[in-house]
Formats: C-alpha cells, structure tokens, sequence
C-alpha cells in the first residue's frame, strides 16, 4: 500500500473532523489545521521525500492569502478610521517593536535579528482575528473595525519588511548579485510598473471573459492572474507574497472582486488549510516539551505586552478604554505573516536556528489561545472602561453596531424585465434596491446611475455577502430558471434565518422544492398564463370585466398562488401616496 497516499488520506479525513468539530464549539477551524499539522510533525517524513515540498506547499497557501487580502482590501474601511490606521497602527507597531528590539539587541542579539523578531512579535493575525469576530457576528463592532484598520497596517508592515529583508541578508552573495541598495532601487522601478501595467491589463481582461459569460475562463483567469502579477514581482527581484498582493490591490475595486472571491473562495479555504497545517508542522514537538516554561512565561509577557502598547496607542488617539483595551486584547498574538517574515529571515540568516524555532513555537502557541482572547476582549474591555471612564452599562461585547444605511433593505437578483420592475416599484416605495446580476455591462450602468449592483453569481456565498444579505429584509429571486434559483434561495436562506424570501417559478411542480430550499413567497408563471388565457376566452364570448376579475382570483386561488410582492409588504407607504 503507498504509505504517504494513506497518511496524506488520514490527515485530509482527520481535518474534516477536527474543523466540524472545533466549528461546533464555536472555535475558529484555523486552529484544527494548525493542530492537525503540530499531530502530523512527526510522520512528515513519511508524507514528503524532501522538506522543500513543506516549504512549496507553504508558500502556496501564502501566495493566495496575500491575493486575497489585496482583494479584500477595505479602502472605504480605511477612509472611516484613518485616525486608527495610520495613528494606531503605527504607535502599535513602532513601540512593539523598538521596545522588543532593544530588549533582545541589550541582551546580545545582533541588532539586525534583534529588528526582524520585533518586528514579527508586533504582528497579529487578521486571518484568525476576524474569522473570529465574524464567527460571533461582531463584525461591525467598534472593537473589529478598530483591529481591522491596525490588522491592515500591520499587513503593510509585513509586506515591506519582506521585499527589504534581503537588504540585510548575511547569506553568501554570487559575483554575478546586485548590491543590495542597486536592487532595492530597481525594485522601485520595476514594482510601480508591474502595477501599472497590471491596473491596465487585468480589468481589460476580465471584461472580456465576463462579457462572455464563461464562467470557467472566469474562475482559471482569476487564478492566472494571481499567479502572473505575482511571477511579474518575483522576476522584478520582489517576493511571491508581494507580487500576490499588488495582483489583489490591482483588483480590488473593479466590479470582478466579489465574483474572483467566490470563484477562488474553496480554493482559497484550502491553501489556507494547508499553509496552517505546515506552521503546525514546523513545531518540534521536543523543542516545546523542553522549553515549556520559558515558552509559558514568554506567551504570559507577549499577551501583556501587546495589551498594554496596543491599549495606549489607541488611548493616544482618544479612543474609549473599554474599546482600546478590547482592542489590545484581541490583538495580542503573532500573526501568520510573521511566518512568512521568519522563514526569509532564516534564508538570509538573520536568525540562527535557536531563535527561529523559539518565535515559531510561540507564535503558535499565541495563536492556540487567540479564539478565547477576542471572545473575552468585550468583557475585558469592558471591565477596564468601568475603572478608568464612564461606560454604559450594556452587556460586555455588545457595542452597538455600524448604523444601517436604511431600515428596510432589498436585493434583487436578476435584472431582466422582472427584474427591472421590481427595482422600480422598490424605489417608488423608499426603498434602495442592490441588484445581483451575471451581465457585467448591466452592472456597470447601474453603478454609473447610482444604484448600487454587484456582479456576479447570487448562488454564492461571497456574492450575497457583498450585495449585504445578512442586514437586508427582501431578496427577491427573478431567475427565470429553476436550477438558478434554487442556490440564490438555499444560501441566502443559511446566512439570513429572518429574510423574507420572494421567488418566481415557472410551474407548480417547483412549490416543494423551493419551499424546502427556503422561499418564504412564490409567485407561479403557470397560473398567471392560465389567467391570461381565461381573459381572452372570456372577452372573446363577451363576459363583463367584473365577471373576468372575478375569474381570474378564483385562478390564482385555485392553482394557489401563496403571495405577490405587495402582499407581503402592505406596511411600507409609496412615495408617490
């Protein structure tokens, strides 16, 4: 039997359990990858003929985070608290760092090693912090949208540290090397052009694929263009990660975003697996058990560290206590950049094997404990406003949430003459629809008018959730095919218990499963052709208009129709009433 085939079988099976397990309990599945990999360390051997395929396999999962989160980078998140970003983030992650430095440099470090530890203690995790806030549905709490605006500063940090690492390097150079100062200055040549030419190309490219409505061009285009910027940025003497990154932020504010992230998402799901798991590989399992007390006390001063600094940057800036101290809890751990920061640093032999190994078993033990530490960041932060400030006396970790935008919220998926329809009566009675549709001209007009459209396929996930699906009161379903349908209202059904639920069918016969997919009203095509057809029959024999009224509700009412549109939103008055 092919022994690594079974092993490799056993830890894909074993992840599963682990996930479904930890997600039961509300803990981040993060954490079941990084312990699947530690449980996985010793057999790795076994599951790879050379360590370089852990790297490979590592660097993999790396690549697309970084795509991904230049995707997802929140330009208007960043707008809303620029004070944090840039005031916060910075304080944060200057004190950490210059005091971490000093104390390891005085201690005799040499000081670029000292520099590269520090500046990977100051790093916290986006990944497991906001998969955290948003698991407990905190997502627009003030305590994450303060984290998140330090996250992405610190993932700047990050980025920059990794293209200037090699400036350092203490590895032997060939004849034929750049200086490291000719390098960095062709860099930043080289860089601005890979994203120009990117910002020029790429959207050029996705127009034409999206115009095509292909959606396999569409999800192999998506990843070819991760891979290529990043290649663009390596060949340029930048790093993978960077290059990854730049192809995202290139990206990210076109109308594909939402679509490449659906498309990418379970790809993306398990790079992300597999870079965790090789982290959790990387721990010597001897190490930790010989170095437990020096590990626990180093955790112990870690966390109370990056509390009390992240705390005081944000108190700085006049951010509540209670919010600040939230804040500094939730954030105090290593992030999953400081193991891309390591591992080139250990290339460039800035850090000698004893040290890496040690920063490497701490960060992983910070992140172990990270789920708890943002689940208690509310009360904690709430203890410590109630001794320092006036607080309100609110239930610890329930801060109010970003202010809706409208208290009724509508989507409408599909934006055909049904659609279009809708759109207008939603209008005339107040209410701002967003519109979900596949034709990426349509979405285009649509955001050039002013309403807010988002292209992409409303069966998944990632669409709905940008098109705010679990804030919104309506989704009213205007596909004209049943297999289109059915995912739109099972998935919205999942991530909005209390949505009201409005779909169109083509015939009876569809009732059930739509009804168990989560329709809350349907509206048949069948019975409004019966209906029709019964107005013509009777006007050709002369019945009054009255009489074909009243045949065309005994129609509906016999073939069932369970509710139209305004039927269920008798409450909301027409501005034109």
């Amino acid at each position: 039997m092919h022994e690594p085939f079974v092993i490799l079988t056993v830890m894909t099976l074993g992840a599963a359990a682990l996930v479904g397990l930890l997600q039961r309990l509300n803990i981040s599945p993060i954490l079941g990858y990084i312990v699947l990999g530690i449980l996985a360390g010793p057999f790795q051997e076994h599951l790879f003929s050379d360590h370089e395929q852990i790297n490979t396999m590592a660097e993999f999962g790396i690549v697309l985070l970084l795509f991904f989160i230049g995707l997802e980078f929140h330009l208007d998140e960043l707008r809303a608290n620029l004070r944090a970003f840039l005031g916060g983030g910075a304080l944060q992650t200057g004190v950490t760092t210059a005091a971490a430095t000093a104390a390891l440099h005085f201690s005799g470090m040499p000081l670029a090693g000292a520099l590269t530890i520090g500046v990977m203690l100051a790093l916290s995790s986006t990944a497991l912090v906001m998969k955290a806030f948003e698991d407990k549905r905190q997502g627009d709490s003030q305590r994450a949208r303060l984290s998140l605006a330090i996250l992405l500063f610190q993932d700047i940090v990050a980025i920059v540290s990794v293209a200037i690492l090699p400036l350092a390097s203490n590895a032997p150079k060939s004849a034929a090397e750049l200086h490291p100062a000719a390098r960095l200055g062709l860099l930043l040549i080289i860089l601005p052009l890979v994203f120009v030419g990117s910002r020029y190309l790429l959207p050029r490219m996705f127009q034409r694929v999206a115009a095509a409505r292909t959606p396999e061009s569409f999800s192999l285009l998506s990843l070819g263009a991760c891979f290529s910027v990043a290649l663009a940025a390596q060949a340029a003497g930048a790093s993978l990660a960077l290059g990854a990154f730049l192809g995202g932020l290139v990206l990210c504010r076109t109308p594909f975003a939402s679509q490449i992230l659906a498309d990418l998402s379970t790809l993306r799901n398990l790079a992300l697996g597999f870079f965790f798991i090789t982290i959790g590989m990387l721990v010597d399992l001897k190490y930790v058990a010989a170095h437990i007390p020096a590990l626990l006390g180093a955790l112990a001063a870690l966390v109370f560290f990056k509390v009390l600094i992240t705390s005081a940057a944000l108190r700085v800036l006049r951010i509540p206590a209670a919010a600040a101290a939230g804040v500094g809890l939730a954030l105090a751990q290593i992030g999953e950049f400081s193991f891309v920061l390591g591992r080139e640093a250990e290339k460039a032999r800035l850090l000698d094997a004893e040290s890496y190994t040690f920063v490497l078993a701490l960060a992983v033990l910070s992140m172990l404990v990270t789920p708890f530490l943002v689940d208690r960041s509310g009360a904690f932060g709430h203890w410590i406003g109630m001794r320092f400030e006036k607080v309100a006396h609110e239930t610890p970790g329930t801060e109010e949430p970003a202010p809706e935008v409208s208290q009724v919220r509508a989507i409408v998926v599909g934006y055909g003459p049904v659609g279009r329809t809708l759109s207008r009566i939603l209008k005339d009675f107040g209410i701002e629809p967003t519109i979900i549709d596949m034709n990426i001209e349509t979405v285009k007009k649509l955001n050039d008018g002013g309403l807010k459209a988002v292209f992409g396929d409303a069966g998944r996930r990632e669409i709905l959730l940008a098109a705010g699906v679990e804030s919104a009161t309506y989704l009213l379903v205007t596909l004209p095919d049943l297999p289109g349908r059915i995912p739109v209202v099972a998935t919205a059904r999942i991530l909005n218990a209390s949505l009201k639920i409005l779909t169109r069918a083509r015939y009876i016969g569809e009732q059930a499963m739509l009804e168990e997919s989560g329709a809350s009203s349907i509206a048949y095509e069948e019975a409004e052709v019966a209906v029709a057809l019964a107005g013509f029959l009777l006007r050709e024999i002369g019945a009054p208009d009255p009489e074909i009224q009243r045949e065309a509700a005994r129609i509906r009412a016999e073939i069932a129709v369970r509710s139209g549109f305004t039927a269920v939103m008798p409450a909301i008055k027409s501005k034109r009433g």
